[in-house]
């Protein structure tokens, strides 16, 4: 009879663990998720759209949002990029310094927002253009997940596309976020209650010889 209980109290350990350890897993895999879309807007105090424009002295620039996209980070180098959305250039003219703000939604691992703030500036020519946004804020955080401006010139400038060469420049970033890798508090709390679990059974069982 003993060793009939011992048998069963041993595939009841096996069997927690193996749930355990399939629910860990579940949890690292989808550690490195995130999911979220963008809007913008140009002008101070603007709220964020996801389809806007702004004309000045001739030239137009359109900001179309980024639709919700989920990427995974959990890559060898830690960090993946993804489009925050695209400017597009026409027509001609002077842009009068006009405040751009774009705005990071998210909506996993973790519900929250981040804004990037800039300024839009230059002048599109015929077959050029030096229009240009400069970011005040080049990088965010948003829970755990990070979020870094990815194809700026000195850190901080976004040079726009000419209409001549297409007139359409994406807006990207560098996104990272940690693995998930169970706390200490938590493997011991996992431990403790496979080992009660048993204790329970074990009892149980010799309560009924």
């Amino acid at each position: 009879m003993s060793t009939r209980i011992s048998a069963m109290l041993k595939n009841l350990a096996l069997g927690i663990s193996a749930v355990a350890f399939l629910t860990l897993a579940s949890t690292a895999a989808q550690a490195g998720v995130v999911t979220f879309n963008t809007t913008g807007c140009f002008g101070a105090g603007c709220t964020p759209v996801v389809a806007t424009s702004t004309t000045s002295g001739g030239a137009t620039a359109a900001f179309a949002a980024q639709p919700t996209t989920t990427v995974n980070t959990d890559l060898p180098s830690g960090f993946t990029v993804a489009d925050l959305g695209t400017i597009t250039l026409s027509g001609a003219g002077t842009f009068a310094s006009t405040p751009f703000t774009l705005q990071v939604n998210q909506s996993v691992p973790s519900v929250g927002t981040g804004i990037f703030s800039g300024m839009l500036s230059g002048t599109i020519i015929s077959g050029g253009s030096d229009a240009r946004i400069v970011f005040s804020t080049t990088s965010l955080n948003i829970g755990s997940v990070s979020y870094q401006l990815n194809n700026l010139t000195n850190g901080n400038t976004l040079f726009l596309d000419t209409p001549a060469t297409g007139g359409i420049t994406r807006i990207s970033a560098q996104i990272s976020a940690p693995n998930a890798i169970p706390e200490p508090a938590t493997m011991f709390l996992l431990g403790t209650g496979l080992v009660g679990v048993a204790g329970a059974a074990r009892r149980r069982w010799t309560g009924r010889e």
